[in-house]
């Protein structure tokens, strides 16, 4: 069943959607991997420790990207492929010598071997939302008449829809990004949708059209 069915479980009882194939985003094994994570010198100071932050990229499709600044202004950059487990993550796997970590991660904080880089999000996405229309081949099924949506920059949500009738419901969860992927995981499971986001103004496509939501910024 559709997330936002969930959602409006105390308003959309028994109401039944065509369903469609979850991509492949949503079968990551490791979702809180993924994202813009960023590690920054505490003590610049310290000659020990020639570098200034650190800017690691681990995508869905198993890739990374390192950018270390050094205290000389000076970049280094690595990319490749890398593997996971549920503690020990390997970059570099078709290199002679891989770099190993043992790991930790939650939805917003990653531990390297005891050193924690902070997950970043591009600020354009980060607000509250009130929806100004909503479209969609399925609308008329979801019963939904208006959203309110809450992405904070610690990758929490908070959701609140209302039904013709003036019925609520309301939900909070954890998010995480990548490309145009806004995916929403909440206490009865996960959803993938598409987003577009222009100045003050985003736009959520749940399950390619069957509702498509276009919000204003609310300051």
């Amino acid at each position: 069943m559709k997330w936002y069915v969930a959602i409006l479980s105390f308003v959309c009882s028994g109401s039944g959607l065509s369903s469609s194939h979850k991509s492949d985003l949503t079968q990551f094994d490791f979702p809180f991997l993924i994202g813009e994570w960023y590690l920054v010198n505490p003590d610049p100071e310290d000659p020990h420790q020639d570098f200034m932050s650190i800017h690691l990229t681990l995508s869905s499709s198993y890739t990374f990207a390192v950018q270390v600044k050094k205290r000389d202004s000076s970049v280094e950059y690595w990319e490749g492929g890398y593997t996971a487990s549920q503690d020990t993550l390997m970059l570099g796997t078709h290199m002679i010598e891989p770099q190993i970590y043992a790991y930790q991660t939650t939805h917003n904080r990653l531990m390297l071997n005891g050193v924690t880089f902070v997950k970043s999000l591009a600020r354009s996405l980060v607000g509250y939302w009130q929806s100004e229309y909503l479209s969609g081949t399925e609308l008329d099924v979801v019963g939904v008449t208006q959203i309110q949506l809450i992405l904070q920059p610690d990758f929490l949500f908070f959701i609140r829809s209302v039904d013709e009738q003036g019925n609520e419901a309301v939900h909070r969860g954890v998010y995480y990004t990548e490309s145009d992927h806004l995916v929403l995981l909440y206490e009865q499971g996960e959803h993938d949708t598409r987003f577009q986001v222009s100045a003050d103004q985003l736009t959520v496509n749940f399950e390619n059209g069957a509702m498509v939501a276009v919000l204003n910024r609310v300051e």
